[in-house]
């Protein structure tokens, strides 16, 4: 890994992520009910709700923009303990400012992971950008770091890994996990922000 991205990652205060694509496989599954509804199921993988608690462990703050609107994904959130979830967000600048603003942090100390073409303004303005291996080519270009793992598969939980144990965080969460001393950290008040501008 080179210096120059470990430089990047120490500096990282919150990671934001995308949904579609870095905690899932990126397909949308949907079924109708019997009532004729038609309802969505999202996976996802437990790896990567670990990983936010290895963030709230080193004391990174986490949050996602999304341009789709899903309660499971809101629930998902709240339950990992995420500080910030910005919904039906196709222009993901705003959210961001508004992040920035909340934490009183310059762009530098923000890390991003999106796979497709709306989460490049951010990927292109934040300190640590990253990406998936099956991600749209300019995506991938833009990108700081292209993660082994695929989205749904890991890629969310690879890049965290980086990050704490760029920080020097690593050793203290795994002395406390072999020592069964490592709890759940306080969950914060989940911030949600929905817009109307994405996809449903």
């Amino acid at each position: 890994m080179n210096e120059e991205l470990l430089a990047r990652a120490r500096k990282i205060k919150i990671l934001l992520n995308d949904v579609d694509g870095i905690w899932t496989d990126g397909r949308l599954n949907f079924f109708l009910t019997p009532q004729g509804q038609v309802e969505e199921i999202k996976s996802f993988n437990a790896i990567d709700g670990i990983a936010v608690m290895l963030l709230r462990s080193s004391g990174i703050k986490s949050g996602i923009i999304t341009g789709r609107r899903h309660e499971t994904t809101v629930s998902r959130a709240r339950n990992l303990g995420m500080d910030y979830f910005y919904q039906g967000f196709l222009t993901k600048t705003g959210p961001l400012e508004d992040v920035l603003k909340r934490e009183n942090l310059s762009a530098e100390e923000v890390a991003f992971i999106g796979d497709d073409l709306t989460d490049l303004p951010l990927l292109e303005r934040v300190g640590l950008a990253a990406t998936v291996p099956n991600a749209v080519p300019a995506v991938k270009e833009a990108a700081h770091y292209v993660t082994q793992r695929k989205g749904g598969d890991g890629a969310y939980r690879e890049l965290v890994d980086l990050l704490v144990t760029a920080q020097g965080k690593m050793p203290a969460i795994l002395a406390d996990i072999r020592a069964s001393r490592w709890t759940r950290p306080a969950a914060p008040q989940l911030r949600i922000v929905t817009s109307q501008e994405g996809i449903v």
